[in-house]
């Protein structure tokens, strides 16, 4: 029988598998507060149109170059199939992992100019408890990015492991059920690869809400076209009907560089209460960050 190639399986899920703190910042710009009140929805982006696509290619070049180092060491069959594996990695881009990201921090500059219009945007502050519950019922998964290199090395040894282990149990006999599990590693292992972060990044202390591999059709699947830019984004309802309220965002920091931030406080305080959010407390950047052309 085949060992199940799952996150479950996975022996260091818990250097990314933590409790969360009581609350996660998501820092946009304003256009982006008015979408999520609005259509109370937050939108998972497809991995692919993340800033920086080496986050990707980083856990893909950790795991490459550890099938490297032990294919030498393997009988035949199982380096060969290794190879195949992680060779065909470089083809994800046609899996539809999205993500959403959160920071610890509800207060810090690099997410203000990275996220935040540079200092002109928001942080929307949401409650773990009830983030994990929308995550439970939307089968997503809330993990915090990994920026340990040395924790970078085991996960990419336990992948390689869990791998091997459910080749020698259940040897594909056919290239149809070497590509059925290779398949099932790929969707493990693009899962777990959005939390691999370079070591300099850690200051941003990030959480990603993390789906499973989506298919186009599915009805919550959206395509943005803004300029010259497209990208393929996930809707997540973020209440159970659009008359519930919610109490999922409960804090609003404004940024350290708004124009009138008071009268930004009070537009937010009126569209939360429009479209059933209950936010308890709204304030204000401490950062003394003034934007260049101000």
């Amino acid at each position: 029988m085949a060992i199940p190639i799952t996150i479950d399986h996975l022996a260091s899920r818990n250097a990314f598998e933590l409790d969360p703190p009581e609350h996660l910042f998501h820092y946009t710009d304003l256009d982006g507060v008015k979408g999520i009140l609005s259509s109370k929805s937050l939108w998972l982006s497809k991995f692919t149109a993340s800033n920086d696509i080496s986050e990707i290619t980083l856990a893909i070049s950790h795991f490459q170059s550890f099938v490297s180092s032990r294919v030498s060491a393997l009988a035949g069959p199982e380096g060969k199939f290794l190879d195949e594996a992680a060779n065909q990695l470089d083809s994800f881009r046609r899996t539809n992992i999205c993500v959403a990201s959160f920071c610890e921090q509800p207060d810090l500059l690099s997410q203000w100019r990275s996220y935040g219009n540079d200092g002109r945007g928001i942080a929307l502050g949401l409650h773990t408890g009830a983030l994990l519950d929308l995550a439970h019922r939307n089968g997503l998964r809330l993990w915090r990015c990994v920026y340990d290199q040395a924790l970078h090395v085991r996960i990419s040894n336990d992948l390689v492991t869990m791998l091997l282990e459910s080749f020698r149990a259940a040897r594909p006999a056919t290239a149809a059920e070497r590509r059925e599990l290779i398949g099932h590693f790929n969707s493990t292992f693009l899962l777990v690869a959005p939390v691999i972060k370079d070591h300099r990044f850690a200051e941003e202390q990030e959480w990603r809400l993390i789906s499973g591999p989506v298919p186009f059709e599915h009805p919550r699947m959206i395509a943005v076209f803004a300029g010259n830019h497209a990208s393929v984004k996930l809707s997540l309802p973020l209440a159970r009907e659009p008359r519930e309220v919610s109490s999922l965002i409960s804090r609003v920091i404004i940024g350290p560089t708004p124009i009138d931030p008071h009268n930004i406080a009070d537009a937010i305080a009126v569209l939360a209460a429009q479209n059933g959010f209950r936010i308890t407390d709204i304030g204000f950047s401490g950062i003394p960050y003034r934007r260049a052309d101000l």
